[in-house]
């Protein structure tokens, strides 16, 4: 369907039913009367094959303790071999409530108290404040903006911040949140051959795998120059972007080494016991198999793309001197204001005057990106219309 019958059809006012993102505005900005444009999940209703999944399971059976339904591991190493050519062994799948709680979990197993651990900023936030809340030190290595607004790497000062610090892992992020750079396979090979050289742990995290709205496609870690680093590197994944479905706790942990998997899942049985997740196991197997999903997903990509594309126009023609990064993967804008607004005014600016809600930019990486917000676009276009203009009207080139 085009992007007007997609929204149409699937959009939902989420105010009222506890979403974390609107009803939630509270938690982060003390008020409930912005238009919210930061948490990462998406304002449309997952596709009808996997409500009916959800609903149909339930209705027929009883919700008592269960194993891992072997249905769901197919439907996960189905899908990445389909959807990204990633050849995934059943023996290497294990879990995690989230992708976060996992990298919690790497963190606890692979590391101790006062190790380093390696991030490409501006990066999402969590990392940084997961690894300070267990007595870890973040190592931050700066990626390049280029004069095209895109993101490349300085390799060697990625590898002297490795050596210098004794970093001992790298969490890696394909899709980049929140700069929406899609890592080439050639970007990830040079970043991993000076892990393995230093025997750095590599934790990938690609829960925005399928959102791809550029040219660049998306390479999983795991099948970077043929496997050759599999055995160094833990890789993640979730349905909860795809399909817009976070509040179902279940992530894929990806780990072909198996002293290493033996290490992780003998940390997670310390901290956490529990039994497989049957509604989110059926609903991830209807995600990964059902046509309707995947027809679904093209769809709302294409609703992405048509707000970014209408944000970019209108904001670069009024103006014209935004830098906005390009958005070749995830649903999240990365925009510039500093040639309009200084850092100190950028919170007034959009809190009290445009009356967004946006993700501000030291929250990935701290005051060197204070000029920055990003915006998710996973909404309806009128919402990314009144954001942009109310952009427009308060801000005065």
């Amino acid at each position: 369907m085009n992007t007007t019958e997609f929204t149409e059809t699937y959009y939902i006012d989420r105010r009222g039913f506890h979403s974390r993102k609107w009803d939630g505005e509270y938690l982060k900005f003390s008020r409930t009367d912005l238009l919210p444009l930061w948490v990462a999940d998406m304002d449309f209703m997952t596709p009808p094959c996997i409500q009916e999944a959800i609903s149909n399971y339930v209705k027929a059976h009883p919700l008592g303790y269960t194993m891992t339904n072997p249905k769901y591991i197919e439907a996960v190493i189905h899908w990445h071999k389909h959807r990204h050519n990633c050849v995934i062994k059943q023996n290497w799948i294990a879990s995690a409530p989230n992708v976060i709680t996992g990298i919690m979990w790497c963190i606890g197993a692979f590391t101790k108290p006062n190790d380093s651990i390696a991030v490409l900023t501006p990066v999402y936030g969590a990392f940084d404040a997961r690894a300070n809340d267990a007595n870890r030190r973040i190592v931050a290595v700066p990626i390049h903006r280029t004069m095209t607004n895109g993101y490349t790497i300085d390799y060697d000062a990625f590898e002297s911040a490795i050596s210098q610090n004794d970093v001992k892992v790298f969490i890696h992020c394909n899709p980049h949140n929140p700069v929406g750079h899609v890592w080439t396979e050639e970007e990830m090979d040079r970043l991993f051959y000076i892990c393995k050289q230093h025997n750095v742990l590599i934790i990938s995290d690609e829960i925005h795998q399928d959102l791809i709205t550029g040219s660049t496609p998306f390479t999983s870690a795991l099948s970077v120059s043929h496997g050759h680093y599999a055995d160094h590197m833990i890789t993640m994944s979730s349905v909860s972007k795809s399909f817009n479905m976070a509040s179902l706790h279940q992530a894929e942990v990806m780990i072909p080494n198996e002293a290493l998997r033996h290490q992780y899942n003998a940390y997670k049985a310390q901290v956490y016991h529990t039994d497989a997740d049957v509604i989110a196991e059926t609903a991830i197997t209807a995600a990964y198999t059902h046509p309707e999903a995947e027809a679904w997903l093209t769809d709302v990509l294409a609703v992405i793309r048509k707000n970014y594309e209408y944000l970019c126009d209108e904001l670069l023609s009024a103006l014209p001197k935004l830098r906005i990064s390009p958005m070749d993967g995830t649903y999240l804008a990365w925009i510039d204001f500093g040639a309009y607004v200084r850092a100190e005014d950028m919170h007034n600016l959009f809190e009290n005057q445009c009356r967004i809600a946006p993700s501000f930019g030291e929250w990935f990486g701290g005051e060197s990106y204070a000029t920055f917000v990003r915006l998710n676009l996973a909404t309806s276009l009128a919402n990314i219309k009144t954001a942009t203009h109310s952009i427009i009207n308060h801000i005065r080139p």
